[in-house]
């Protein structure tokens, strides 16, 4: 069994769809031509016992039941079938009510094999087929009644059927025939069918393997005249090549940019330190190229802190978010930067619905709204930053504007790209590695949130909001 199993394991995808289908309709025909076997089989039986029956009645008026039971066939017009052989005979029996045999019809006398006789126990019609003779027969107990109408024997009328049964062995061939025939065209059938219907699979298959990371921008081709499941199967291939590119373009272009941004403060310090060795320096020179350099070391011990954040964001493997107070850290995080903000003289107001709960990394979440709020003191020169946190709609929403430098059109669609920082001198003077928005931006989206910017120009402040969905009262 399970070699077959086995074998059966190996066969195509077009095979099995070809046996199966072969299967099912074997199955399917065979019932249907038992049931037509069987209807016709007992047909024949049924119009048989017709013939029987008219040959009781013919010897109906023939049989005496006054006194007691006996027969008289003298003028009867089918004696001679009553004398007939094998073949065409009818043979005749009558027994009493006590199933005592009284007559048996001459042709009798030729048979060395005895009539198997099944009679009935109560005084109803009965038919039944036996083997007599090597042959196919077929016999009718007729119940007699008397003139009182009270029954008093029976009689037994036996024929054989070998040319009815002649034709239901021929019908039954036929019925074999047709089944194999049509399993067999249809198998032939299925498996063209099936392969005809798998050709896309296979040009889908053809053109994936053609598909390597250094040519990601190629895509399988789809039919869109012929919309079908093969149909979405190529574009859910398609749609996952369009993710492995964008993967690939964004990890070479971040590779890229992390190694320009590294590049230059590493070339300023080579550069520093090499004047500084020409010649002896005084020690105010040392001191001043040392603090440059450790202003160097500054920035890029932030921009690989980022990095090393994107990565743990975008990480596969992660541990398990918690339910985290959302509104606590939000306010926590506020009077973090009072201070700054009160230095600057800008003013930061908040408005935060208490008990919030959304399902995420508590450091996460404190890093996002931290991330927002620094950049929204640092690039506001005065007024004030407003901080709103409230329920909506099943979401926890953060509304941070200020009265700061605000951005244009074109900004707007760069600010959550790595390394982008915008060209206002306000934004270049401010030190920074364009790596703050996009890990916010990575952070949201890293528990099923989203995160929009909005301004109405240069110098007209900003607006960020952020939403994460909110823990179900029955969770947690």
């Amino acid at each position: 069994m399970s070699s077959i199993t086995s074998f059966f394991d190996r066969l195509s995808i077009s095979k099995k769809l070809a046996f199966w289908y072969g299967l099912s309709l074997f199955v399917m025909l065979s019932l249907f031509g038992y049931f037509l076997y069987e209807t016709f089989h007992n047909s024949i039986h049924h119009n048989y016992d017709r013939h029987l029956r008219f040959e009781a009645e013919q010897l109906i008026p023939y049989i005496h039941t006054k006194d007691s039971l006996s027969i008289n066939l003298t003028g009867y017009s089918r004696n001679a079938a009553l004398e007939s052989g094998v073949e065409y005979g009818t043979y005749v029996q009558l027994y009493n009510q006590h199933d005592s045999l009284i007559y048996k019809s001459p042709n009798f006398a030729n048979v060395s094999q005895p009539l198997n006789t099944e009679i009935p126990d109560t005084p109803e019609e009965y038919s039944f087929s036996s083997q007599w003779q090597d042959l196919p027969a077929r016999t009718l107990f007729y119940p007699i009644n008397n003139s009182e109408g009270e029954f008093c024997g029976w009689l037994e009328v036996t024929g054989f059927e070998w040319t009815r049964h002649e034709e239901v062995n021929r019908f039954k061939r036929y019925i074999i025939i047709l089944i194999v025939i049509s399993v067999a065209f249809s198998i032939l059938g299925g498996y063209w069918l099936s392969r005809r219907a798998l050709t896309p699979v296979a040009s889908i298959s053809e053109a994936a393997k053609s598909i390597t990371a250094t040519d990601l921008d190629k895509r399988i081709p789809v039919n869109y005249q012929v919309r079908d499941e093969l149909t979405d199967l190529a574009e859910t291939f398609n749609m996952m090549l369009n993710r492995l590119q964008k993967g690939f373009e964004r990890e070479k272009r971040f590779t890229s940019d992390a190694a320009h941004e590294l590049m230059t403060p590493l070339s300023s310090m080579r550069s520093d330190a090499e004047i500084m060795l020409r010649k002896p320096r005084s020690k105010e020179e040392y001191q001043e190229t040392i603090q440059r350099m450790l202003n160097e070391v500054r920035k890029m011990s932030e921009m690989v802190h980022l990095l090393l954040q994107l990565s743990r964001v975008e990480s596969v493997h992660r541990s398990k978010p918690d339910i985290v107070n959302i509104s606590h850290i939000a306010a926590a995080v506020a009077d973090q930067h009072r201070e700054d903000a009160d230095r600057k003289e800008i003013t930061i107001q908040t408005q935060i619905d208490p008990d919030l709960q959304v399902r995420a990394h508590g450091a996460y979440i404190e890093e996002v709204i931290n991330n927002l709020l620094e950049n929204a003191v640092k690039y506001t020169p005065e007024g004030e930053v407003k901080l709103e946190l409230q329920r909506s709609s099943g979401k926890a929403v953060i509304h941070l504007s200020d009265t700061g430098v605000g951005f244009d059109e074109e900004t707007q669609k760069h600010l959550f790209e790595r390394f982008y920082r915008a060209n206002e001198s306000e934004v270049q003077e401010q030190p920074g590695s364009g790596l703050g928005l996009p890990l916010v931006k990575a952070i949201v989206e890293l528990y099923s949130g989203k995160i929009r910017a909005y301004s109405k120009g240069k110098g007209k402040g900003s607006t960020f909001v952020v939403e994460f969905p909110l823990v179900n009262d029955t969770e947690g």
